[in-house]
């Protein structure tokens, strides 16, 4: 892939991404003093605080119509995530309208989607996870900053956050090395993303990301698919890779799963897997870098990189809205929800909840005695939380190990976490040191 075709493809990534970004940013950078006022009058807020913030609120509908309520305190919100006969995730599968592929494991239920979940857990399992590790990932992460580790600065997002995810989803998918296939992979990725969230105040807009959508997700079809068709001919179905582990695969009555359900069960992990995984990568460094003893700290014992992942997934989760849909009439804390309405789950008002975490606004390594809410909670539990954690903790140390003494760049101001719906920094600009052998 020659140099301008690359840098085009990379434009067209980041230009995905900030449109993302800017569609979901809001009126408001930091929601949580208001969050934590308006929590400690009700557990719920009888409107659609998502709306009222300036962001397409997907518990509206796609006409935004529907009657919104958002949940603000930990034990309402983990409540309502544990029973999804409820609190129902079919509003995705509104939101989506197969621009993401079909089925979706988030609006599944029942033994559908036990079955589903089941069938991914295993081929997800930690030691197919391990074995990709050393022999795929981290070559991967290592060989993407070493492309610019002689710079002696750079922006992150932009030099390697959004796209690493893709990259180790592209390799643990198992689809042939190719870096101009790759590049556009995860750029499309991005678009299908894009192309799900809808905004019905701009309806000629959305159309547009929506049409955009699906040409994005038949592209990313026909490669995979075509992969599967190829692997299958060769007959050597070996590896811990996501196609290897399908081709070998049998049902209960024995039978195997042709080369089109292998690429529709493929393709709805994608976008997911890849774009919230930068944004949690991204908050985790930006909130280290904001920190520099602590950040000294974790670069000095890399056993606290873990503990930093589960801390930053509860202060600055990337997702902080989940959205739902009653299907019975609920009272929580004196307020009555009919049945049919919408409701924000609010994981990030949730997460800083006193009454489950002690000194919920400060970000720290103390051990929390609740579970954040970010992945989700109960049946519809983020299913690749283990995996992004994984990538999370081999980038960090990449970046710790590659890039000496990295820190925020004094000659470029740095505009902090911002978002309503997703949250990131916009641009982390660094420094590091570059070895004499090097500069």
């Amino acid at each position: 892939m020659n140099a301008v075709s690359q840098a085009a493809t990379k434009e067209k990534m980041n230009a995905a991404f900030v449109s993302l970004s800017k569609a979901y940013a809001g009126n408001l950078d930091d929601p949580y003093p208001l969050y934590r006022q308006l929590r400690e009058k009700c557990a719920v807020y009888d409107g659609d605080l998502v709306a009222d913030f300036g962001v397409p609120s997907l518990a509206a509908g796609r006409d935004g119509k529907r009657k919104v309520f958002c949940l603000l305190s930990y034990e309402a919100a983990s409540k309502a995530l544990l029973d999804p006969e409820t609190w129902s995730t079919e509003i995705w599968r509104e939101a989506f309208d197969g621009v993401l592929g079909d089925p979706v494991l988030l609006y599944l239920s029942g033994d559908t989607h036990r079955y589903h979940r089941n069938m991914l857990a295993g081929i997800l399992s930690p030691v197919a996870i391990r074995d990709m590790v050393d022999k795929h990932f981290v070559p991967t992460l290592e060989g993407m900053v070493k492309g610019f580790a002689d710079r002696g600065k750079g922006e992150l997002m932009a030099d390697f956050i959004l796209d690493f995810p893709i990259r180790i989803i592209y390799k643990l998918f198992g689809l042939a090395d190719d870096e101009q296939k790759m590049d556009m992979f995860a750029a499309r990725a991005l678009v299908m993303v894009l192309g799900a969230l809808i905004d019905p105040r701009n309806p000629e807009e959305m159309k547009e990301r929506i049409t955009n959508a699906f040409i994005a997700n038949r592209e990313i079809h026909d490669e995979i698919l075509d992969t599967v068709k190829k692997r299958r001919a060769t007959g050597n179905f070996d590896g811990n890779d996501m196609i290897a582990q399908l081709l070998r695969y049998s049902r209960e009555d024995g039978t195997k799963m042709d080369n089109e359900e292998i690429t529709q069960f493929l393709l709805p992990n994608l976008s997911a897997a890849g774009e919230t995984t930068s944004r949690g990568f991204a908050n985790m460094v930006a909130l280290l870098l904001e920190r520099p003893e602590l950040l000294e700290q974790v670069r000095n014992d890399r056993s606290l990189i873990r503990q930093v992942i589960a801390e930053t997934m509860r202060y600055e989760g990337s997702v902080s809205v989940l959205p739902r849909i009653l299907t019975r009439d609920v009272e929580i804390d004196g307020v009555k929800m009919p049945a049919g309405s919408g409701v924000n789950v609010l994981v990030g008002a949730a997460n800083r909840d006193p009454a489950a975490h002690d000194n919920p606004e400060e970000f720290s390594l103390q051990k929390r005695s609740k579970q954040a809410l970010s992945f989700g909670f109960g049946p519809h539990m983020c299913m690749g939380m283990p995996l992004a954690k994984v990538e999370m903790e081999l980038a960090l140390n990449t970046l710790l190990d590659m890039l000496p003494n990295l820190r925020f760049d004094p000659e470029v101001p740095y505009e902090g976490i911002k978002g309503i719906q997703f949250r990131s920094p916009s641009a982390i600009n660094v420094v590091w040191d570059v070895p004499s052998t090097q500069a």
